[in-house]
């Protein structure tokens, strides 16, 4: 920004402290948080790394929100009550998280969601409503299998109906595969909310930063390069630094001063976690900070300042297609800047990153993979993700900054959008999570060509189900396979298959071969669905195989050779029978030759009687 227009830009924001802003911003979001501490957790999180990823929560969400918690097995028992966030709630939540345990007999999922609610009314919400439900298994309230089904359907037919009529949001998180997955993912699809599935506890810290980002999402400034600046206007941040275990975080403040766990530096509270460090600093230098460590694309710095960035709600999902429209402005004690020579020096963007479905630990290498070219969801182990920068343009009518984003230009799958307000001294930052949904069922067809190392040429069919359209495990059908000459095959897919699922199909001649499919299947709520993917069309362009000799034309037969052939065998037949029998002759002549000398001998000797 040029001097002049910083002067102008300071020079407003003073007069903001004078003349009174109308415009207020919405009420702070509710967020409540339920956690599953049954007995089953001693196997899906041993460590007990719902702590470390609690404590993230606890650090991140912003002042002024309300948040409350819960710990839920057979019970439901408050942790801390909900209230607004300040350093005292925040001092309580710290001091309890040790009392989370996995003693619980039940998974009393409908009590859970019942208890953390009863203070919500049905009149509509002054800020949003979440409800964030951690748990690892099924709906189980006793011994009784009859008991735990009427429970079920209780949420099905009776919460599910009272929590959208609340406006709240469930975001379930499963801490296993052996979760409820239709009823955790319809508490998500039908109140609007995000839903997270992970195998492996040290995953939970990532998950909760994604899902507090899309209920209360704390002000960041942006991470380059793992450098990031800080202007006079920030009183304090706090860095979350992902690293692997037994790594080491460092920062370097702007006059090069190094600061480390084992070495902190007056005002710097430094925390280190399994998988993580936390790293606040009060009344920090402004200038360009380093981080010292790996990067990693969940890394934050969340400042506290009293000039802020708010966006307008963003859909946790829409269709392949869809163009939602993205809104951000600038805030000054929580309060819309609206004056003209303020906004009219401001720029805005909104940056569109792809990212997994399931977010990565970091490798214990410290190994940064390669780009993956391109916007599709990157595949498990890749880290480095592909982005989409968007200039946002500014309204003047209301003094805020928007695009519309064209999902068409991406691929289904899973995004980060990153808003940011540059001031030329400054930078704010506010990350949201989106998902853009694709067809019931997709296919992605690849060609195999013949290689050295595998001879035998294929079609590769990728399926993928869309799990917020259809129920993966009711889809069938069947796959057809047309190629040269009149080649076809057909491949059947049975109900209960796992997605993603990849289809090999060999083939022997190069050409053109078509790929066609239909499918049935049922939707979340167990209406039927017929599903008739895109046709694949693949060219292959390798050598054929060699083939066997032919015989002449028209068939025609060599009738010398034939000739040759049948007198040859007779003769080495007759010459076999010739020999055989001249020894069976041979063999059997001096027998009769010494019977015969016997036979005379006797009769000399009756003669002589």
């Amino acid at each position: 920004m040029a001097p002049l227009n910083q002067r102008r830009f300071l020079a407003a924001l003073a007069l903001l402290w004078s003349i009174a802003v109308q415009i207020a911003l919405a009420a702070p979001p509710d967020v409540r948080l339920v956690i599953d501490v049954s007995g089953s957790m001693r196997q899906t999180d041993p460590r007990n790394l719902r702590v470390p990823a609690l404590q993230i929560v606890n650090e991140l969400i912003p002042p002024g929100s309300i948040c409350g918690v819960w710990l839920f097995a057979e019970q439901t028992e408050v942790l801390v009550a909900p209230a607004q966030v300040d350093a005292a709630w925040k001092k309580q939540l710290a001091g309890r998280l040790t009392r989370i345990h996995s003693r619980g007999l039940f998974t009393d999922i409908e009590g859970a969601i019942r208890t953390a609610t009863q203070d919500w009314s049905k009149a509509p919400p002054e800020g949003e409503r979440h409800l964030i439900l951690l748990t690892d298994g099924l709906v189980d309230v006793s011994k009784d299998p009859a008991d735990s089904a009427a429970s079920r359907e209780r949420i099905l037919t009776e919460q599910i109906e009272s929590l959208r009529s609340m406006g709240v949001k469930v975001h379930p998180i499963g801490l296993s595969d052996q979760i409820d997955e239709p009823l955790m993912r319809l508490l998500a699809t039908q109140t609007g909310g995000w839903m997270e599935i992970v195998q492996e506890a040290a995953l939970l810290q990532r998950v909760f930063l994604r899902v507090l980002e899309q209920s209360a999402p704390p002000t960041t400034v942006p991470i380059q390069g793992n450098r990031f600046q800080i202007d006079d206007q920030v009183r304090e941040f706090t860095l979350l630094a992902f690293r692997p275990e037994g790594g080491q975080s460092q920062l370097t403040t702007p006059d090069g001063e190094r600061i480390r766990a084992d070495r902190p530096a007056p005002g710097v509270v430094w925390r280190s976690e399994a998988g993580y460090d936390l790293v606040t600093i009060s009344n920090p230098k402004p200038g360009q900070w380093r981080i010292r460590g790996v990067e990693d694309p969940d890394n934050r710095v969340v400042i506290l300042t009293d000039l802020g960035i708010e966006v307008a709600p963003v859909p946790n999902a829409v269709g392949l297609g869809e163009s939602p429209k993205l809104e951000s402005w600038l805030t000054d004690h929580n309060q819309q800047v609206t004056r003209p020579e303020v906004v009219g020096v401001l720029s805005a963007k909104v940056i569109v990153t792809s990212a997994p479905e399931t977010p990565l630990p970091q490798p214990a290498s410290g190994a940064i993979p390669a780009t993956e070219a391109g916007l599709a969801p990157p595949t498990p182990g890749d880290q480095t993700l592909a982005t989409d920068e968007r200039i946002m343009v500014l309204d003047a009518a209301n003094a805020r900054f928007s695009t519309l984003l064209e999902t068409q230009r991406l691929t289904p799958g899973f995004y980060r959008l990153d808003f940011v307000i540059d001031g030329g001294s400054f930078q704010r930052q506010l990350s949201r999570h989106l998902k853009i949904k694709g067809a019931p069922l997709g296919i992605n067809y690849e060609r195999k060509q013949p290689s050295e190392a595998d001879p035998q040429a294929a079609m590769l069919l990728q399926l993928r189900a869309e799990p917020d359209l259809v129920d993966p495990s009711s889809l069938s059908g069947y796959l057809l396979a047309r190629g040269p000459e009149g080649w076809t095959e057909v491949v059947e897919i049975t109900k209960g298959k796992r997605f993603p699922l990849t289809v090999k199909i060999p083939i022997q001649q190069p050409g053109e071969y078509q790929v066609t499919s239909h499918f049935m299947g049922l939707g979340l709520t167990g209406e039927p669905i017929e599903v008739k993917p895109e046709p694949g069309v693949l060219n292959f362009d390798f050598a054929p195989p060699p083939q066997p000799t032919a015989p002449g034309p028209e068939g025609s037969i060599s009738w010398g050779w034939l000739f040759i052939y049948v007198l040859g065998g007779n003769v080495w037949i007759g010459a076999l029978l010739a020999l055989t029998w001249w020894l069976m002759t041979r063999a059997r002549s001096p027998r009769d030759r010494t019977g015969a000398g016997a036979s005379k001998t006797k009769g000399a000797g009756r003669t002589r009687a």
